[in-house]
């Protein structure tokens, strides 16, 4: 489950505005890696689940990806195209093989030089070889999917349900989360897919055709959560209109609906925190601010109100991460969690601890890079001291944030939450060769 928002340039005075939260298993982890441009020597891609044609060339990419997974949940390449996807439920039987939504993403931002590309080559892929596979690390979890393809110039809202699909230039802002939007209000559709809808039964006739009531699972996007996830999300962007920033948009990937209390696990908020019977948890956030160029900022850690965004830059052959492996990319999430699973011990006391120490380094940040706004030229060995200092600083914070949290009293939470959680733990510290101290 996951919440993707854009703002298009027209609202912004040229600036293009992403965010996103990827919820999925909480002991996913995910990590984010830089893939330069590159003339491929294989003659194939190995995708998570099959194998496909490669191409002549490769953009560069800064990509959010869970571990076990080829493809991404987030990301944008080096010709500032910038896509998210989402989980959607269909009346489409979904392939045991093909591409995940995630591998889908990949590959568009891999080949993709402008959000019209990005769609031309998704709506291809859903043809041949088509999406499909399971999505999940532990469970069996069969969907497809939608996406937010944006560049500077054009937004598309893209919705599908296996081959078929309807894409919405959006004008002004979008935000989706695990159900289909669109009616009949696309501006471009697949050839077949009202065809196709009439002689399933799920319209009567193009008069009254509506893409997410004819392909759409009513009962798995009230379950998800989306409806009320993009109700939320939506409500608070427009809010936040005209002056959107970076800034606002961190808090409102933060937003747990109005509560502060997280310790029942709940679906229906756009930070989502996993505990409940059903339970997603967010285990990475991206936001990008792109104009000339991006500036990408992002956790490296799950629950965004409990993680520090950091900006990240890039181009054709070189990005500022301070290091250079997945490897060590997943050794800032683990690092993290660590803090992260103690926090849910007394979510209160923890959050308080995080506002006290991780806060103003995050306000230091968007200082930094607000200046770096007003310089002509950005030398990018200084970009890289930025992202470095970022790194490091936050890893000391954490470490503080682990040492602080080790002793919290025990908070307020349900029955059901410390039980799940404590199952969690359980799994999450044996796979790491760890003893188990972390019980709710």
């Amino acid at each position: 489950m996951c919440d993707t928002l854009v703002v298009a340039p027209k609202l912004t005075s040229g600036i293009l505005f992403f965010a996103k939260n990827s919820d999925r298993e909480p002991n996913e982890p995910q990590s984010i890696v830089y893939f330069p441009s590159r003339i491929p020597e294989e003659k194939e891609i190995d995708a998570t689940y099959i194998t496909l044609p490669q191409v002549k060339r490769t953009n560069a990419l800064i990509l959010s990806k869970p571990s076990w997974i080829w493809g991404g949940e987030m990301g944008v390449n080096d010709k500032n195209v910038v896509i998210g996807n989402e989980a959607v439920f269909t009346k489409e039987p979904v392939n045991k093989n093909g591409l995940l939504g995630m591998d889908i993403l990949r590959i568009a931002l891999e080949r993709a030089d402008s959000a019209d590309s990005a769609l031309e080559i998704i709506t291809s892929l859903l043809e041949i070889p088509g999406q499909g596979g399971n999505g999940a690390l532990n469970k069996k979890l069969m969907y497809h999917n939608s996406f937010i393809l944006a560049d500077k110039s054009k937004v598309w809202l893209l919705e599908t349900a296996g081959k078929y699909w309807v894409a919405k230039e959006i004008k002004t802002i979008c935000t989706i989360s695990n159900a289909l939007t669109i009616g009949n209000d696309f501006d471009m559709i697949h050839p077949e897919a009202i065809e196709h809808a009439v002689k399933k039964h799920w319209c009567k006739s193009i008069d009254d055709f509506e893409f997410k009531k004819a392909y759409g699972k009513e009962l798995y996007a009230s379950l998800s959560g989306g409806k009320i996830r993009k109700e939320r999300s939506e409500k608070l962007l427009r809010d936040a209109l005209p002056d959107i920033n970076v800034k606002k948009l961190f808090e409102i990937l933060r937003d747990h609906g109005g509560k502060e209390n997280i310790t029942k696990g709940s679906m229906k908020t756009v930070c989502m925190h996993a505990g409940g019977i059903i339970s997603s948890q967010t285990t990475a956030s991206m936001v990008c601010e792109i104009g000339e160029k991006a500036t990408v900022w992002v956790t490296s850690g799950s629950a965004p109100c409990l993680s520090i965004f950091k900006p990240v830059w890039f181009d054709s052959e070189k990005s500022s991460l301070p290091y250079n492996s997945e490897d060590e990319a997943l050794k800032h999430w683990f690092h993290w969690e660590r803090f992260h699973r103690r926090a849910l011990k007394n979510y209160s006391q923890a959050k308080d601890l995080f506002e006290g120490l991780a806060i103003p380094l995050e306000r230091k940040l968007l200082e930094l890079v607000e200046e770096l706004k007003s310089m002509d030229t950005q030398d990018f060995d200084e970009l890289c001291k930025i992202t470095k200092m970022a790194f490091d600083e936050s890893w000391k914070i954490g470490d503080l944030l682990i040492e602080k949290s080790e002793n919290l009293k025990k908070g307020k939470a349900s029955p059901v939450f410390r039980l799940y959680w404590n199952l969690q733990n359980k799994r999450f510290f044996g796979k790491k060769g760890k003893s188990h101290k972390t019980r709710l």
